[in-house]
């Protein structure tokens, strides 16, 4: 019961909070426009007062990257870009379905996100074309290379997409390893958002570890597949065991 209670509280935290920047963002839009990086600090801002509202509790290893770049993470879910996004103005890549989704796909919209039909090789290759633009501009852009979320110890076969762009292109590539003390927040099969959230944000607390690598930068896109996914697959292991 009070699991239910606390999960209740919050997501309704998250949802009038949410729509509340939403307006503020769109309202401000309509006398002085749109503004990326004005959607960037707003969500910024939000996320960093919805995660202690949340419970959770992020320890943070390494360096945060600077400068623009590809940053290449392991995927649980739908919440794990919120925890780079506490820390980092970035655009994540995201699912074209969740751009349907209630709050969540407004938001994403209205602060910055780039969505692809994994299904439609045209949406992929504009996807990457927008991520590379992005990046030109000086931006990060959070890029999930094993296309789904998943619960195995180590990391799923790289899609080879993003490393080639990054490669022809002398784009810097971030590693980042992401591990959840619970496994409950994991977002897998046919997990549905309501249920989910009720599951994962009942606890008080929520334990999460990020850790960042540095830059990778080659001319062999394979090499970077190799050194990323090797690198985020160690320190899992090293996340999980401390």
């Amino acid at each position: 019961m009070i699991r239910n209670l606390r999960a209740a509280y919050r997501l309704a935290f998250f949802g009038f909070g949410a729509t509340f920047y939403i307006f503020r963002y769109l309202i401000k839009s309509l006398f002085i426009g749109y503004d990326l990086d004005r959607g960037l600090r707003l969500r910024k801002e939000f996320t960093n007062i919805l995660i202690p509202v949340l419970g959770v509790q992020i320890e943070v290893i390494g360096d945060l990257p600077k400068g623009g770049g590809l940053l290449v993470c392991n995927h649980r879910s739908y919440f794990d870009p919120f925890i780079i996004l506490k820390d980092i103005y970035a655009l994540p890549v995201g699912k074209a379905e969740v751009k349907k989704w209630p709050i969540i796909g407004t938001a994403a919209k209205v602060s910055g996100a780039i969505f692809v039909d994994r299904s439609n090789p045209e949406s992929r290759k504009q996807t990457r074309e927008n991520i590379s633009k992005t990046i030109k501009k000086g931006y990060f852009v959070i890029n999930y290379p094993e296309g789904t979320t998943h619960t195995q110890s180590k990391t799923i076969p790289f899609k080879k997409g993003m490393f080639e762009d990054a490669s022809n292109e002398n784009i810097n590539v971030y590693p980042i390893a992401l591990e959840y003390q619970n496994q409950a927040m994991a977002f897998v099969g046919n997990d549905t958002f309501i249920p989910h959230f009720f599951r994962a944000f009942g606890s008080p607390k929520i334990a999460i570890k990020i850790s960042y690598g540095k830059a990778l930068n080659s001319k062999n896109p394979e090499e970077i597949i190799h050194k990323s996914k090797q690198w985020i697959d160690n320190e899992l292991l090293n996340l999980r065991q401390n």
